[in-house]
């Protein structure tokens, strides 16, 4: 009888004969309950490992794995199905075999989404980026753009951030502040307007239209003409500190380009002047 209400009590903390395989230190506590000697054998269960270092769902589930082995796989397919979607939503793509064994490893360990998140993050397996993770590094993209600094950052830059965002080490407004930070050292005269929140492409608007204008090219396409940075990194004469070009310089420098004389415009003041020397509007003559 006595013995018997040792083991009880023995499954009553989760420990079983099924566990010495993996556990061997639980036989000696095992052996101490089976002895109904309850003070010493919960004693030497509170030093073991096993106790010390895993949760009670943990335990569970482990217990569960080894005497009801149909139960637990079924409890692992419907994990498994709940996070699938879960990663299907943010858009992760990764192959079966290594979202399998993590899922498998997270249910087992009773691991947090975010903690499957990072293993995940962590295999180096994840084949590519969708959903909202997708969603979310375009929209910075396009805010790179407007702040005219899309150019600095390449795939690898946008990868590690599609790392960070997925597996929360970094957030949207994160990123926005590290491009505003560029921004300002790219472009130290409307480095102000940017602290406050303005876009590189709203403060410019004069010079991207008169590029688009002048060249008769799209605005887009505008900030990323070479004469865009130059009208960009203008310093006054005066202080030699950077400083907005006046609109009369901004005008006469995107003339001076090599792409002005070859639009329609170039051709009609041409023609409307006659003879007058190209220099006028900007254009140097060859030797």
């Amino acid at each position: 009888m006595a013995e018997q209400q040792g083991l009880e009590l023995a499954m009553a903390y989760g420990i079983t004969e099924a566990l010495f395989a993996t556990h061997p230190e639980l036989r000696k506590v095992y052996e101490l309950f089976k002895q109904d000697n309850i003070g010493a054998a919960i004693e030497a269960l509170y030093a073991t490992n096993w106790y010390k270092n895993t949760s009670g769902t943990v335990k569970l589930r482990e217990k569960q794995k080894l005497e009801q082995p149909k139960v637990y796989a079924e409890n692992v397919v419907k994990y498994k199905i709940n996070a699938r979607k879960r990663l299907v939503n943010a858009g992760i793509r990764i192959d079966n075999n290594t979202f399998d064994k993590l899922a498998e490893d997270a249910y087992a360990r009773n691991l947090s989404d975010d903690q499957l998140d990072l293993a995940i993050v962590n295999s180096n397996k994840i084949t590519g980026y969708g959903g909202n993770v997708l969603g979310e590094v375009n929209e910075l993209k396009n805010y790179a753009f407007s702040m005219g600094v899309s150019n600095l950052y390449n795939d690898t830059y946008w990868n590690q951030k599609s790392k960070d965002l997925f597996s929360g080490t970094t957030t949207i407004n994160d990123v926005q502040e590290e491009i505003k930070k560029l921004a300002s050292s790219a472009y130290p005269a409307y480095a102000e307007g940017i602290s406050l929140g303005q876009s590189v492409e709203s403060q410019t608007t004069n010079v991207i239209r008169t590029i688009s204008e002048f060249l008769e090219i799209d605005e887009d396409v505008a900030m990323r003409h070479p004469v865009f940075k130059q009208i960009m990194g203008y310093k006054d004469p005066t202080t030699n500190k950077f400083a907005q070009m006046p609109q009369w310089l901004v005008e006469r420098t995107v003339k001076s380009t090599s792409d002005w004389p070859y639009t329609k415009n170039a051709l009609a003041a041409f023609d409307t002047v006659g003879m007058r020397p190209l220099s006028d509007f900007g254009v140097m003559y060859g030797s």
